[in-house]
């Protein structure tokens, strides 16, 4: 392949704003789904899933927190190479929330595990590989020529998006929550728990698609090392004011954090528990009666 295609798609859409900050958010999303699969692999027992996802949970804390006290900056391989693993791991995460899901409601057995797996597996193979078509062919690099010619004959300035179209996008998307949870309300009242779980599997087999969607620039990563690609570097993340955190501080801090959230799981486990509690006896009924 040529060395141009491989430098036009590491240049192609190049963003500095994705650091270890994103680990940091991305963290709060796993947290969000870990406390009720851990509410559920107590009550299930016999479960694998949600505790190969919970274990992943808390050694994304743990590496994050490790790279943010060994890195201050990330080199121009680095930073494709943790955008990349960002988004494949976030594809990872939500296929065990999936596959928890079936595992922990018992309603489909080993064969579906294995047909959403291979479902995931493809559309993950189709994503690398279109990718990686569209550089051999040379698709980003005639992208890359028709910009430059287009830069040519206008000057183009990148602002900020204002106000007005912000406001209109919360707007549409508020819209589009209320239609989608009278939707939900709707269709759910009359459905069947099979069809409840299989929707639940490909709406969390399609937001971990679409959150992970920058899992493709490990491809980047793999070019700028192959090629030797030059380009800036960049801040691993935007640290607090003040002075640099000493290595045992860090490692004291990063055990309170672990501590104050291992407690706050098993405080929220308990009070969780109790409301699955109800929400499970009295569902059945509440459904029937729609």
């Amino acid at each position: 392949m040529k060395r141009e295609y491989a430098e036009a798609y590491v240049r192609w859409a190049d963003t500095n704003l994705i650091d270890l900050d994103m680990w940091t958010g991305m963290g709060v999303i796993y947290a969000v789904f870990a406390f009720p699969l851990l509410v559920f692999a107590l009550v299930v027992r016999q479960v694998i899933f949600p505790y190969i996802y919970i274990v992943l949970f808390l050694g994304h804390c743990i590496l994050t927190a490790a790279l943010k006290q060994k890195y201050c900056e990330f080199n121009y391989f680095q930073k494709f190479l943790n955008i990349g693993a960002s988004g494949a791991f976030a594809r990872l995460m939500f296929l065990l929330i999936a596959l928890s899901l079936i595992e922990v409601t018992g309603i489909y057995g080993l064969s579906t595990i294995f047909f959403v797996f291979g479902v995931w597996l493809f559309l993950n193979v189709l994503d690398f590989g279109t990718v990686w078509w569209r550089i051999r062919s040379g698709r980003f690099y005639a992208a890359q020529e028709r910009r430059k010619e287009q830069e040519k004959h206008k000057k183009t300035q990148k602002k900020g998006m204002s106000r007005g179209p912000a406001m209109a996008i919360c707007g549409i998307g508020g819209l589009a929550g209320i239609l989608g949870m009278s939707f939900a309300k709707m269709f759910f009242s009359n459905a069947s728990q099979e069809v409840i779980v299989s929707s639940a599997v490909c709406i969390f087999i399609f937001l971990g698609m679409l959150l992970g969607i920058a899992g493709s620039n490990l491809w980047k990563a793999y070019y700028v090392k192959k090629y030797d690609i030059q380009g800036k570097s960049i801040p691993a993340y935007r640290p607090r004011p003040g002075q640099k955190q000493t290595v045992l501080h860090s490692i004291l801090r990063t055990l309170g954090v672990i501590g104050r959230f291992l407690l706050g799981i098993i405080a929220f486990s308990v009070l969780a528990t109790v409301v699955m509690y109800f929400f499970m006896r009295w569902l059945p009924a509440w459904l029937s009666h729609r």
